[in-house]
């Protein structure tokens, strides 16, 4: 069996992609907003009227994409709503001018207090959650999603309530 075809293991690969970002956005929304509006002030890519906007929208973005994405609602919209937002990511912190010379300096993607992760170590991240995003966003279909699940309950309970073919049928 091929192990990138297996679609279970990318279900899970999903899962964790979306508990990545919902746990980012959520301890980001935790935190007084100034505390991720200084973490993007480092990086110095965006301009600073951006900084108030951008520390307001992205943890809400994280974790609602996040919910989304472990939920496998409306997953194709969802994959590429997530595969913009990594990217946006991805470029952010290969055009800093932090992210060669930080050292072990931490990235402020899980807020203050939550995960601490260097530039390097949240770039692999990213591009690992892209690659699964990307690919999520290409498959036919995908186990454990909210549309399967109530596919599945609408199926069964439409059953129960078929005639079923017994002795005193006559077709």
């Amino acid at each position: 069996m091929n192990v990138l075809s297996d679609k279970k293991l990318w279900a899970v690969f999903r899962i964790f992609v979306g508990l990545t970002l919902a746990y980012a956005g959520f301890s980001k929304l935790l935190e007084p907003a100034i505390n991720f509006e200084a973490s993007l002030m480092r990086y110095g890519v965006f301009p600073p009227t951006w900084l108030p906007f951008l520390s307001h929208v992205v943890p809400w973005l994280e974790w609602i994409l996040g919910c989304f994405f472990i939920l496998g609602f409306r997953l194709r919209l969802t994959a590429l709503g997530v595969c913009f937002l990594l990217l946006s990511f991805l470029v952010t912190l290969g055009s800093s001018r932090l992210f060669l010379s930080a050292g072990d300096s931490p990235c402020g993607c899980f807020g203050s207090h939550g995960l601490r992760l260097t530039l390097q170590q949240i770039f692999l991240l990213d591009l690992f959650n892209f690659a699964v995003a990307l690919r999520t966003y290409f498959m036919k279909e995908m186990p454990f999603t909210l549309y399967s699940f109530l596919v599945k309950q609408t199926d069964e309970k439409d059953d129960k309530f078929k005639p079923r073919k017994g002795a005193g049928d006559e077709s």
